[in-house]
C-alpha cells in the first residue's frame, strides 16, 4: 500500500509530505495507481521549485520520497498552497478509487 502523509502548521498550511510504499494493484511497470500517485508528486514538486522556486528538503529513495518545505512569505504561502492542495486533491482521488492501495494520513484530520 501507498501511503501519503500531509503535516501541517499551526495555520493548517501544509509543510511537509511523505510518500512510501508500494500500492501493489499491478506489477511494476504496468501499475498505474503507482504511476498516477508518481505523476502528481513529481509534478508538484517539480512546480514547486521550477514554476515558484521554493526548494523543499528531504530524501527521494526507491519507494519513498519526503518533502518538508521552507519558511514562506504570505503570499508564496499563498501559492504554495494552491500547488500542495491541488496535489493532495489528485492523490485523494486516487485514494477513493484504490483504497486497498493507496492511504492518506492528514494531520489535520489527527
Amino acid at each position: 500500500m501507498i501511503v501519503v502523509r500531509i503535516v501541517r502548521d499551526s495555520n493548517q498550511h501544509i509543510e511537509a509530505f511523505s510518500i512510501s510504499g508500494h500500492s501493489g494493484y499491478a506489477q511494476r511497470g504496468q501499475d498505474i495507481v503507482c504511476a498516477g500517485v508518481s505523476a502528481i508528486v513529481q509534478t508538484t514538486i517539480l512546480g514547486l521549485q521550477e514554476v515558484l522556486g521554493v526548494k523543499c528538503t528531504g530524501n527521494q529513495a526507491e519507494g519513498k520520497l519526503e518533502c518538508t518545505l521552507p519558511r514562506l512569505e504570505q503570499e508564496m504561502q499563498h501559492k504554495t498552497d494552491i500547488l500542495l492542495d491541488t496535489m493532495l486533491l489528485g492523490l485523494t482521488a486516487i485514494a477513493t478509487s484504490y483504497p486497498k492501495h493507496v492511504r492518506i494520513l492528514d494531520s489535520k484530520e489527527v
